[in-house]
């Protein structure tokens, strides 16, 4: 692998934002094609405090990726709309989020990832481009005046093939395409928390003694060869017991009902299910598969 060293600067004397105080400042940088590069280390450096008459809050989020970021509708915060993509996109190589403006100091900056987990290899891509891109929030309509950062990347290279390079580029695209709107997850009540997730113990928990009753075919059925005699309930039990086995219970019903003739034991619980044995109706007979001298089947009508 060979190691490569970018070292870039974006500096902008002045930027008017939009009627909803939002602006982007954006570089695009040419990499060398047919590569795999692993970037390993990344770093952004403030050389200087912007200046505005009209916004006297800021906040930049900054962006290192192969493909553009596009701002979505979701919120930076109550007063900042246009997010940008998560640090955790896989189209996203570097994120740092810029804060607490004042006049006389430098912003507040926090990165992803952080100096300790960039110090070793970490994202791979394939699109032979990186974009620095920066969305500015402020107040609508104000200037910002000033806007000096420089960044640092370095990767290790090497060349890829043109299968995989090609596939590699067609994902990333992919990837980087905009979400306006976004919902990663789920929402629990809290009274509903109990048997989704672990301690499992409120239905149950451990108790193996009490799984399974070996004592009919209601519980397990025995493997047995196709041609091998073997005792059977009547077909209406058959498909009773087949279709209980078949039947998924809910997470808090996983024991059953404890009655006198099963015990409370897993309605869903079935060892072994011969091949044949079904709950709907009865199928007719498959006859029986000859084959030709060379092997092929004959198709009987």
């Amino acid at each position: 692998m060979a190691l490569q060293e970018i070292r870039e600067t974006v500096e902008i004397p002045s930027l008017t934002l939009d009627g909803e105080g939002f602006g982007i400042v954006q570089k695009k940088i040419n990499l060398k094609p047919n590569q795999l590069h692993n970037v390993f280390q990344m770093d952004i450096f403030q050389d200087a405090i912007p200046s505005t008459d009209d916004a006297p809050e800021m906040l930049i989020e900054w962006f290192v990726s192969p493909f553009p970021i596009i701002y979505s509708e979701m919120k930076v915060s109550p007063a900042y709309e246009h997010r940008g993509a998560m640090a955790g996109a896989d189209t996203v190589l570097f994120k740092a989020l810029c804060t607490n403006y004042t006049a006389t100091t430098l912003f507040d900056i926090e990165q992803f990832p952080n100096q300790q987990i960039g110090a070793q290899a970490s994202f791979t891509f394939y699109t032979p481009t990186v974009y620095i891109t920066g969305f500015v929030h402020g107040t609508g309509g104000a200037t910002i005046r000033n806007i000096a950062f420089s960044f640092y990347i370095a990767s290790l290279t090497k060349k890829a093939s043109l299968i995989t390079y090609g596939l590699g580029m067609i994902r990333e695209r992919s990837v980087a395409q905009g979400i306006n709107l976004m919902q990663q997850g789920r929402t629990i009540p809290p009274a509903a928390n109990v048997g989704q997730v672990f301690p499992m113990w409120k239905y149950g928990g451990m108790r193996p003694e009490r799984m399974l009753k070996g004592d009919g075919l209601r519980n397990f059925f025995l493997n047995s060869a196709s041609d091998q005699s073997e005792a059977m309930l009547s077909t209406g039990n058959i498909r009773t017991f087949i279709a209980g086995a078949r039947t998924m219970a809910g997470f808090d019903k996983a024991f059953g009902v404890d009655d006198t003739v099963k015990g409370p034991i897993p309605e869903w619980i079935r060892f072994g299910l011969n091949r044949g044995l079904v709950s709907g109706p009865i199928r007719a007979q498959f006859p029986p598969r000859k084959l030709y001298d060379n092997g092929n089947t004959q198709m009987l009508a």
